[in-house]
């Protein structure tokens, strides 16, 4: 019986393609602990972050056919997959509060206008921008925990710093995005309510 554990990424990813499903399997167990990290860190929900994971390796296996690997890392691919499908919840979470509250659904809400999405792509410009400029420690510790889903005590681990130094960066790194988004983050949410 072949060990699947000796293969790389991209060998994982070519026998995916040729419908070896004892691949999904090997995929499972090697990423399923952090991908449920990154899902459960956005959505704070366990059952919610088991579902989006469960929904990502879903999603691969269908795309199985047509997917590939170009630079990145399955992991890295995973996690932006989780980050997504994140987001598809949590929007979906949104709109059950709204309907049991009674406010309109947010269809009938025009956020696609010309201005909202050059306002949308100048606000992730702008994070990236700050990010980019946050000291490399402190850019490192947030990457590792918003974009790889590792928690504080792994990255004190993997960096050899403390928790608490980890947490003092990740509040760094929140609190300057957070200062230099404000403006902008208000022109995005400022149309909402005056339509």
């Amino acid at each position: 019986m072949v060990d699947y554990k000796i293969y790389g990424d991209q060998e994982l990813v070519q026998l995916m393609r040729s419908g070896d499903e004892r691949v999904l399997i090997e995929i499972y167990d090697r990423y399923w602990e952090k991908m449920l990290a990154v899902a459960f860190n956005r959505l704070g929900n366990q059952e919610e972050a088991e579902e989006c994971v469960q929904d990502v390796l879903y999603k691969l296996w269908k795309l199985r056919e047509n997917f590939s690997l170009v630079k990145d890392e399955l992991a890295n691919y995973l996690a932006r997959a989780i980050r997504n499908q994140s987001f598809n919840i949590l929007d979906r979470r949104y709109r059950e509060r709204l309907k049991a509250e009674g406010f309109p659904p947010a269809e009938e809400i025009n956020l696609h206008t010309p201005e909202h999405e050059l306002i949308m792509r100048e606000l992730e410009q702008q994070i990236d921008s700050v990010i980019r400029s946050l000291p490399a420690q402190c850019k490192l510790v947030f990457t590792l925990s918003r974009h790889e889903g590792f928690s504080t005590k792994e990255i004190a681990e993997k960096l050899q710093l403390s928790e608490n130094t980890v947490k003092s960066h990740l509040k760094k790194a929140n609190k300057d995005i957070r200062n230099n988004t404000k403006l902008l983050t208000t022109l995005v949410f400022i149309p909402i309510f005056f339509q």
